[in-house]
C-alpha cells in the first residue's frame, strides 16, 4: 500500500470542474492539456460518444475521468515530475464499450470499471517512441508515493504472438459518490500474465540475458516460511476457483501430516501439498509476514521461450 486509505471529498479545479459544464462533451477540459475525449478510445480503437444514453451519465464519466486528469498531469504538464520529463504519458486503453452480448465481470474486472470511467490502462513512452520498461517501474514507484487511488497495478505481460515482453500500468480511481465524495483505498500490487505476483509493493521484471548483473537482483523466495500461491486450481479442494490458496509446500516432507495435493493452471507440472489443518482454499487475500508467495521471485517464461526473471521490490 503507497498510502493509508482515506475518504475525502474532491475539491476540483473550479475551470475543469464537469459539474460547471451546461453540456459535456468530448471537448470538456479536464485539465490544461486534457480533455475528455483523451479517454474515450485507444489510439487504435475510438469509440462513439454517443452510446452513453444520458446526460447524467456522461457528467459521472467526466467526474470519473477527471480523477485521472489529475494523475495525468504529474507527468504530462509543465509543473510535472521531472523525472519523466522527456517520456510521454498516454492512455492506451480508456473508455470501454462491450459487444451487445458481452458479459462483464462486475466484481473486479477491468472492462466493468473501465466502462464507468474508474479503470484506464497507461503507458509510457520514451523519445524513441517505445515504451520505457525501467521508467514504468519507476512510473509506479511515483505514484505510489505522490498520488491517491483505489488499486495501482504494475501489469506485465507476453501475450504479443512474437512473446515479447510489454509493460504498462492499470490506474483504478474510486467511484465518485456525489457530489465529490470518494474513498482511496491505495492498494498496489504486480501482475504478469494476468496472475497477482505481489500485493503491498512492485517488483520489476527484464530479460533475463540483458539485466542481470546490471540491477540487484533478488534471490528467489526460499521455503523456510509456507507459500501462498495465486491461481486457480485444477486438482485438489478449490478447483476451479481463483484465489490465495494457503498454506502450501512444494517439499513433501515439510508439510504436517495429514495432507492434500494441489495443482493449479498457472503452474503446470508442480504438486503442492496442504495441510488438512489449515485449510484456505481461493482467498481474496493472504499474510505476506506469514506465508511466501510463490512466483513472486525467481523466473517465468514466455510463449517464445525468451525467459524473464523478477529484479527489484518497491
Amino acid at each position: 500500500m503507497g498510502i493509508d486509505k482515506k475518504t475525502t471529498d474532491i475539491v476540483p479545479a473550479a475551470q475543469y470542474d464537469p459539474t460547471f459544464q451546461s453540456v459535456i462533451t468530448p471537448r470538456t477540459k479536464l485539465a490544461s492539456n486534457v480533455t475528455l475525449s483523451k479517454f474515450l478510445g485507444s489510439y487504435n480503437d475510438p469509440v462513439v460518444f454517443n452510446n452513453l444514453s444520458s446526460e447524467s451519465d456522461r457528467l459521472l464519466l467526466a467526474k470519473q475521468y477527471y480523477l485521472h486528469a489529475e494523475a495525468m498531469k504529474t507527468i504530462n504538464s509543465a509543473n510535472g515530475s521531472k523525472d519523466f520529463e522527456n517520456y510521454r504519458l498516454v492512455v492506451s486503453e480508456g473508455y470501454y464499450r462491450p459487444a451487445p452480448a458481452e458479459v462483464l465481470d462486475k466484481t473486479d474486472g477491468i472492462n466493468h470499471l473501465k466502462t464507468k470511467g474508474r479503470a484506464v490502462v497507461y503507458e509510457l513512452i520514451g523519445n524513441d517512441g517505445l515504451v520505457d520498461y525501467d521508467k514504468t517501474f519507476e512510473l509506479a514507484v511515483y505514484w505510489k508515493q505522490n498520488i491517491q487511488y483505489e488499486k495501482l497495478i504494475l501489469n506485465y505481460d507476453t501475450f504479443d504472438p512474437s512473446g515479447s515482453l510489454h509493460v504498462d500500468l492499470i490506474l483504478i480511481m474510486p467511484r465518485v459518490i456525489p457530489p465529490w465524495k470518494v474513498t482511496f483505498n491505495n492498494d498496489i500490487e504486480t501482475r504478469y500474465n494476468n496472475a497477482v505476483q505481489t500485493t503491498g509493493e512492485f517488483i520489476e521484471i527484464g530479460k533475463e540475458d540483458e539485466t542481470v548483473g546490471t540491477l540487484n537482483t533478488v534471490e528467489p523466495a526460499d521455503d523456510s516460511k509456507p507459500f501462498a500461491v495465486y491461481g486457480t486450481g485444477s486438482s485438489g479442494f478449490g478447483t476451479g476457483l481463483t484465489g490465495y490458496f494457503y498454506p502450501l509446500y512444494t517439499d513433501q516432507t515439510k508439510v504436517p501430516k495429514p495432507y492434500h495435493i494441489h495443482t493449479f493452471e498457472e503452474y503446470e507440472g508442480v504438486q503442492f501439498y496442504m495441510p488438512n489443518s489449515s485449510m484456505n482454499h481461493a482467498k481474496a487475500t493472504y499474510n505476506a509476514n506469514i506465508y511466501n508467495l510463490y512466483g513472486s521471485a525467481g523466473t517465468g517464461s514466455s510463449s517464445s521461450g525468451s525467459t524473464y526473471a523478477w529484479f527489484r521490490y518497491k
